[in-house]
This record gives structure tokens, sequence and C-alpha cells, in this order.
């Protein structure tokens, strides 16, 4: 049986997710696919280049992706209400992972502060369609980066309390539209 590309993409973000960086390796990837090599290197030459897909589809299907979904609704409140939605419900394990990840590897980090900023800049852009001043827009959308980050650090943690997502939401709601 051959795999395709996108198989071994979601394999390696599945085992991303749950193990870490370091659990991402051939062999491993091949014992859990019952496979052989051959089909892994049908597509990259070296675990590295794989990485580096893996890394390419994150940033496409947890930035690229959901702004282009965003920007098909048409009010800007609609669409920081849905990112907020999408960005606090959502499993985080393998944006836990990445950030990992990006502590390790200095490369991965360049490529993961890039994504970040699109992601900021887009909230920032949202902040403005709303009314806000940029210079305001764009603090408060670092803060509320600032707080997703630590939304996915905590829950890796804990259980999420879905009690606590509304006031979460409020405040950063009241921030942004007041």
């Amino acid at each position: 049986m051959q795999l395709t590309k996108e198989d071994w993409i979601h394999a390696g973000l599945r085992l991303l997710a749950a193990s870490g960086i370091d659990s991402v390796k051939v062999e491993t990837l091949t014992k859990e696919l019952h496979i052989s090599k051959g089909s892994f290197y049908h597509y990259w030459h070296t675990r590295s280049e794989f990485l580096g897909a893996l890394l390419a589809r994150w940033e496409e299907r947890g930035t690229r992706r959901v702004i282009d979904e965003l920007e098909k609704i048409p009010a800007p409140q609609a669409r920081f209400q849905r990112l907020f939605e999408t960005s606090f419900s959502a499993d985080k394990k393998l944006e836990a992972a990445i950030h990992h990840w990006a502590n390790v590897d200095a490369n991965v980090a360049r490529r993961v502060a890039a994504t970040e900023e699109v992601r900021v800049a887009y909230i920032t852009k949202l902040l403005c369609d709303m009314g806000k001043p940029f210079t305001q827009a764009s603090a408060i959308a670092r803060l509320c980066y600032f707080v997703y980050l630590g939304w996915i650090d905590w829950i890796q943690r804990n259980d999420p309390v879905a009690g606590k997502l509304p006031e979460i939401q409020q405040t950063l709601w009241t921030l942004a539209f007041a």
C-alpha cells in the first residue's frame, strides 16, 4: 500500500501533537503506519525536509486558512467573535508542540515568529475595521495574542474550564469594543 504525501503529513502532525518533535522520526512513523521507509523517502529526501512540510502545513492550516475563512464573514465584529471561538475552543496540542519546538530550534522559532506576526497583524486589522485607531488596535491585538499563548500553555496542564471562557471572552470583548 502506498501512502500519499497527505497521509504522511497527517501522521507526522498527529505524532508531533501527541508526543513532541523528538518523537517525529521516520522509524516511529513507519512503525505506526505499518509501512516501509521507502514510502517515506518517495516524498522526502530527509527528515528535515519532512519537518519543514509539517511546519508549512501548520502555517497554512492554522493561519492562512483561518484568515481566508474569517474573511468570508462580512462584519468585522462577527469575524473577531468567530476568531475567538475558534482560537479558544479547538484542541491546542499541536499549537503547544509547535511552540515547544520553536523553543529548541532557531529556524522554527523564526518561522513561528513570522506566523505570529501575521496573526497579530490580522487581529490588528480586525480591530481597525471595527473603528479602533491603529496604535490602540495593535496594542490590543498583541495583548489578545498573549492571552491566546497563555491559554495554550495553561490547557496543556489543566482541564479547560468552560465556565472561564465567557469571562475571558468578556474581558477581551470589552477591550476590543470599548
